[in-house]
Order: structure tokens, then sequence, then C-alpha cells
């Protein structure tokens, strides 16, 4: 391996741990704004079972749509460039995060809107490195 080729790896390996990162990170504080502007407790299992479904739904597309576009926004400014790569793999590491965490509580019931929220998660990362891209050029 080339120096130019190590150093395409660690940016490449940076940019997508450092959007994973910012994500998470973004999720903690979307969580205390959703829970304090507008109740919605993401994580209580009242909420996830009770009949104020569509509620507790939104809450959960705004909040993994918003830390995957500040997700997205870190992976393409430490990447320095768009790439595809970096939305599939960061998105697959969210996910797979977000069920190892919550033991996947949002799809028991097995509708529609449960499983389509989870398309936020690349969407925002999506977003974010398409806004990034945009205004570094």
């Amino acid at each position: 391996m080339t120096s130019n080729s190590n150093h395409n790896f660690y940016r490449h390996f940076f940019a997508v741990l450092g959007g994973v990162f910012a994500s998470i990170a973004a999720g903690f504080l979307m969580q205390l704004i959703l829970h304090r502007v507008f109740q919605i407790d993401l994580f209580s299992r009242s909420s996830i079972h009770s009949g104020d479904t569509a509620k507790t739904l939104f809450g959960f597309g705004i909040w993994l749509f918003a830390s995957s576009l500040v997700g997205g926004l870190a992976c393409i400014t430490i990447a320095g460039k768009n790439d595809v790569s970096h939305i599939i793999i960061s998105s697959l590491v969210v996910l797979a995060l977000y069920f190892f965490i919550s033991g996947g509580g949002i799809l028991k019931d097995g509708s529609f809107a449960s499983w389509s929220i989870l398309l936020a998660i690349p969407f925002g990362y999506f977003t974010g490195e398409w806004l990034g891209s945009r205004n570094a050029k």
C-alpha cells in the first residue's frame, strides 16, 4: 500500500466513523428536544405500544432524519467529497446500532408506517451529504 492509499483509507474510515458519532450525538440532542418541546418520549415502553402511535411515529421519523442529516454533513465534511459508499456504510451502521440498542421496538407492530420511517436514516444521510457537497463547491 502506498502512503496515498493509506491516507485515503483513513480519511474514508474516519468520515464514516465521524458521521456515525455525529448522528448519535444529534440523536441524543433531538431526543431531548422532542421530549421537552413536543412531549414525545421515544423510548418509553408505553409510547411505543400506546394508541398515540401517529405522534410516536412522527417523532421517530423526525428523530431519525435529523440525526442522520447531521451524520451525513459530518461525513462529507471529513471525506471532502460526495461518495455513495459513505451513505451506504454509515446508514447500515446506524441502522444496526438502532436495532441493537432498541431491540427493534418500533417495528413490533409490523405496520407500513413503522417500516417506512426507517427510510429516514438513508434519506437523512443522502440529504446531508448532498447539502454538504453543494456547499463545498
